[in-house]
């Protein structure tokens, strides 16, 4: 009798440590699907956010710019259209929002016709000057800038001196010594900025500063711009803008563009298709559809020999 007792004590035992040991298993699993559902759902998160990134990588190759000599300027958009070339950028520029060149001959040499001036600045010292520039308004605007103050806290007692201020505004802006002294308080009370519906007269400006300078550094290609010199002193700076479009076309699915300014400089780029980083285009692939479009357009063509590329892989 104590035997059957026993015997079922210990099933019962069992029994609770069966129910025990399921319970805990139970437990233990809902605490892993606790932990382990958010950890799958970041890691399928992120996992396809990297993914996607992958599938959306390109890889591209960056050219060089290089001078190819004159240019017939508007035949070039002729025939890039008469081509079928995708076509961009500033093929011709705003006349209204960019300072008027005038007639100055030199400038007609260097730059043919179509180029505009972006600002002028007029320096009274190393850290001082007289900014020019119409910040794509028809309207000019006229700032005093020093690199150790902000322009509009400039503090009329931290002006250059009046006689050379009056000799600017009236020179760059074709005022007489009164409507110049009316500028210049105006000036002075707006905290160093001022916008006028006056033009610049850009030929007498540049006048002043190639007879007042006696040296010049030219830089050329896609960004123009010119520093005037007085032994070793810089006088004055002049940023030019020149037509420039960007003609491109696609090749094996990915994007040739070629960036010519009527200059005559010449810039080229490649734009791989999706999902192509780490991949490469065999250079005799990418120049010889360069060299067809440099046919196309009238250019010429043995110049794509001295383009050099820089290629980028692009793992994000």
């Amino acid at each position: 009798m104590k035997n059957q007792r026993f015997e079922k004590s210990k099933v019962w035992e069992i029994e609770v440590w069966e129910i025990e040991v399921w319970n805990m298993n139970k437990t233990l699993k809902i605490i892993l699907y606790i932990i382990l559902i958010p950890v799958g759902l970041i890691v399928l998160l992120y996992g396809g956010f990297g993914l996607s990134l992958i599938a959306l990588d390109q890889a591209s190759y960056y050219g060089n710019e290089l001078y190819i000599g004159p240019i017939d300027y508007d035949p070039v958009l002729a025939k890039a259209e008469n081509s079928g070339y995708d076509i961009g950028g500033d093929a011709k520029l705003s006349e209204a929002n960019l300072i008027d060149p005038g007639n100055v001959e030199t400038l007609e040499e260097r730059f043919k016709d179509g180029y505009r001036v972006h600002r002028v600045e007029l320096y009274y010292n190393n850290y001082t000057y007289l900014e020019f520039c119409k910040y794509d308004s028809p309207e000019t605007a006229v700032t005093l800038w020093n690199h150790s103050e902000i322009p509009t806290s400039l503090e009329p007692s931290r002006f250059p001196v009046d006689s050379w201020m009056l000799e600017m505004l009236g020179r760059s802006l074709r005022l007489n010594e009164t409507d110049s002294r009316e500028f210049l308080e105006r000036l002075k009370l707006n905290g160093a900025q001022q916008w006028t519906n006056e033009s610049v007269d850009f030929p007498a400006t540049y006048a002043y500063l190639n007879q007042s300078s006696t040296n010049t550094v030219i830089n050329s290609g896609m960004w123009n711009d010119e520093e005037f010199y007085r032994n070793g002193t810089k006088i004055g700076y002049i940023a030019y803008i020149i037509p420039e479009v960007s003609i491109s076309t696609s090749h094996n699915f990915n994007k040739y563009t070629l960036h010519v300014g009527s200059s005559g400089s010449v810039r080229a780029d490649i734009l791989m298709h999706r999902a192509s980083a780490g991949k490469k285009i065999p250079e005799e692939e990418y120049r010889a559809v360069f060299k067809e479009m440099f046919e196309k357009l009238g250019l010429p063509a043995e110049k794509v020999d001295e383009l050099e590329f820089e290629y980028n892989p692009s793992v994000w």
